[in-house]
């Protein structure tokens, strides 16, 4: 059964063209107006599992107003998506931080919508599907151990959920590359099974090499955002959000985010010497950061940016294998480049479910769903 949806927002239209989509495709939707009006829906309502939420509200502020209904509903299991007008990087942070599965400005883009629905159900399914698990398990082992298993439980939901938040304030910070950090995740996956890894180096690779770019929050918007040619002073900047994102995820020791720090901080050194931020080559180079690396170009080559048109997948496969002057195959690892060459249709498939959000797909609402 899916679970419904409240639109909290102060803004008619909003909650309007929110709940006519939505109820177009099966869901059932609620509204509200007020931070406290939304409090008591999900009180009156147990079957509210999905919560759109404006950041600003009369009465409380959206972050306030979840922080709240957190508060009353520890064991309920309740998905955030926080609405706003505003692209502040610290307010989505903060909306992150308390729990937000993600983060949508004003105006909305249907496609940004039906993605973020999308894996809000997905993670609320996950969760029914843990409790129900964690729920048989507990009633096999006893009370002796349940304990134990919460606590393995907390651990590993708490190591995803770092890794998941870290991942959306990056996406939010280049908002053009959205999908680009989930096809990354998603081609580092084949590449890494390709290779043989364990189940769990996979997964842990697929989600770690979404923070390859976590740095860019440290580069100022000037640059980040220029729509034309660096200048050598702003590249010299932009290469520091290497430097930067190994020193964000490094502070945590668990496996997965040392892995993540890894690539964060040595995705764009090559094999031949030629990279950054140190020089290294050939297989002092972590093996994570030698797989993305040759993901991150191919994604790079095949997406459009203000300063480059899209390459077609033929020519991108081409220009990795034979080079084009700037891109050469001495870049890469050459059992990886091996294997890109026998994947590459994956990646192509890969590239296709996770497309960018196309432009002028934008409006006071939605756009046409």
């Amino acid at each position: 059964m899916l679970p419904e949806i409240l639109i909290a927002d102060d803004e008619p239209d909003i909650r309007l063209v929110f709940a006519l989509v939505f109820r177009r495709r099966g869901w059932i939707c609620h509204e509200a107006a007020t931070a406290s009006d939304t409090i008591q829906a999900v009180r009156t309502n147990p079957n509210i599992g999905i919560i759109f939420i404006d950041i600003h509200m009369p009465g409380e502020t959206g972050l306030q107003c979840m922080e709240r209904i957190k508060g009353e509903n520890a064991d309920r299991n309740l998905e955030f998506v926080i609405i706003t007008g505003n692209a502040g990087v610290q307010e989505a942070v903060s909306a992150l931080r308390l729990g937000a599965a993600d983060f949508l400005t004003k105006p909305i883009r249907s496609k940004q919508v039906w993605e973020t629905l999308e894996k809000c159900h997905q993670r609320f399914r996950q969760r029914e599907d843990q409790r129900a698990l964690k729920k048989g398990i507990l009633a096999e082992i006893g009370s002796k151990d349940s304990r134990i298993l919460n606590l393995v439980h907390e651990i590993d939901a708490a190591r995803i959920e770092s890794l998941e938040t870290l991942a959306i304030a990056a996406e939010h910070r280049d908002n053009e590359t959205g999908a680009h950090i989930r096809r990354i995740g998603a081609y580092a996956r084949v590449l890494a099974e390709g290779l043989g890894w364990q189940r769990e180096g996979v997964e842990q690779v697929g989600m770690a090499a979404q923070l390859h770019d976590i740095g860019k929050v440290g580069v100022p918007d000037r640059v980040l955002l220029k729509p034309g040619p660096l200048t050598a002073q702003e590249w010299a900047t932009m290469k520091k959000h290497t430097e930067i994102g190994g020193r964000i995820i490094g502070v945590s020791k668990g496996d997965a985010m040392q892995c993540a720090a890894r690539i964060a901080l040595s995705h764009h050194e090559r094999w031949d010497g030629s990279g950054y931020p140190y020089g290294l080559s050939g297989a002092v180079i972590p093996i994570e950061a030698r797989i993305v690396a040759v993901c991150d170009v191919y994604d790079a080559l095949r997406s459009r940016r203000p300063y480059k048109p899209a390459i077609e997948h033929r020519e991108v496969v081409a220009t990795i294998l034979e080079g084009d002057g700037r891109t050469r195959p001495e870049h890469f690892d050459p059992d990886i480049l091996n294997l890109f060459a026998r994947k590459a249709s994956r990646f192509a498939e890969l590239y296709d479910r996770h497309p960018d959000t196309a432009e002028g797909e934008a409006g006071h609402g939605f756009a046409a769903a």
